[in-house]
């Protein structure tokens, strides 16, 4: 009978201590069970922020700094790598393609007036040459034959004479208006016009006369009788312009020169 409270004691406490081992497993489970399915504070959704992205230190170098947009969306792209050299290329062709063309442009320019400059000393050239043919081969009067000079100073009114009563060129006592100028046939009927005068031919383009340029033999010249009226008209309408060295006193209108010789007046008609 003494040893059955101890045993009793014994019991107890080791109920004793399998109930509060037991208690403590439960609680904690419980204790889990009642924060899922509760309400969640707001400690508990809030989201973690992420960590900051690490960049290659190239990436960071090569963004670093100011640049336009064509220069980084060239170095965010490999495409764009590559295709700018062959843009910068193409630029670098266009633009010497465009200096090629300035530079024909100018060279064309300058070939054309060098070429219109040619040609106007060409015809610079031309035109001088031109001149001194002509200076060199004057143009030929025109002239007409005997009977036809004699029938138009007939027409006007005047008249000519020979001692030898004859027409031939060669022979000195002749008068002859064989090829004479047409010119000098006229100014002689403009002189009897504007005379008034009586007006005649004694001598014309046959031989014995003095030679020269403008001579009788030539048709620039003719003699005709000196007369009171002729004498006159001449020496008031006409400037006096010295003597001749034979001694014969001149006068002068315009191209027409008077001498006044011996036995009838020397005409230039020119």
């Amino acid at each position: 009978m003494g040893t059955r409270p101890c045993k009793q004691r014994r019991a107890r406490l080791t109920a004793g201590a399998l109930l509060a081992l037991q208690i403590s497993l439960v609680a904690p489970a419980s204790h889990a069970a009642a924060a899922a399915d509760g309400p969640r504070s707001p400690a508990a959704v809030t989201a973690p922020e992420p960590a900051p992205a690490i960049r290659p230190a190239e990436v960071r170098t090569a963004v670093t700094g100011t640049y336009d947009a064509d220069v980084l969306a060239t170095a965010r792209s490999p495409y764009g790598q590559a295709a700018a050299p062959r843009t910068e290329a193409a630029t670098r062709t266009e633009a010497k393609t465009g200096t090629e063309a300035q530079t024909g442009a100018k060279t064309g320019t300058e070939a054309k007036a060098g070429t219109e400059a040619k040609a106007g000393t060409e015809a610079g050239t031309t035109s001088r040459t031109e001149a001194a043919a002509k200076s060199s081969h004057p143009i030929q009067p025109i002239r007409i034959g005997h009977v036809q000079a004699a029938q138009q100073l007939r027409a006007a009114g005047l008249r000519w004479k020979s001692s030898g009563g004859c027409t031939n060129r060669s022979v000195r006592t002749c008068t002859s208006l064989e090829a004479v100028r047409a010119a000098t046939v006229a100014d002689v009927i403009a002189l009897k016009r504007r005379s008034g005068c009586q007006v005649v031919v004694t001598g014309g383009t046959e031989v014995g006369h003095a030679p020269g340029r403008y001579s009788h033999h030539r048709g620039y010249k003719l003699d005709i009788t000196p007369n009171n009226c002729i004498n006159r008209y001449i020496t008031r309408e006409h400037a006096f312009d010295g003597v001749r060295g034979d001694g014969a006193a001149l006068y002068r209108d315009s191209g027409t020169v008077y001498a006044r010789e011996s036995d009838h007046w020397d005409i230039l008609f020119r």
